[in-house]
């Protein structure tokens, strides 16, 4: 069984764009058994400003935004009203290693 975690922490839209959209072909043909995505740090705050970027998360089913980073940039409700899965991220991150998760990292 294949599984990768997209970790997204750029800032720079152009470094997050191949990320996702590897992400989103592997999802959609199969090539991966499971994709996991995880959006942090700068990453949160440009994905957040950039609907295009913020559909194509939102499409990989589970994605996870840190909740750290959202509560010191108090945007937790703005995430939440837009569909967000907002939590803290260090033990999903910790437990997808542990299942055997290749880390990919934009």
């Amino acid at each position: 069984m294949t599984k990768v975690l997209i970790w997204l922490t750029s800032g720079d839209r152009s470094k997050l764009m191949p990320g996702l959209l590897w992400g989103l072909n592997a999802k959609r043909r199969g090539w991966v058994d499971e994709v996991r995505v995880i959006v942090f740090g700068d990453s949160e705050r440009t994905v957040m400003k950039d609907d295009e970027l913020f559909g194509m998360v939102q499409e990989i089913e589970g994605t996870l935004f840190c909740r750290h980073v959202a509560e010191k940039d108090g945007t937790v409700e703005q995430l939440e009203q837009r569909g967000a899965n907002v939590v803290y991220v260090g033990e999903p991150i910790a437990k997808a290693i542990t299942e055997g998760f290749t880390v990919l990292t934009f």
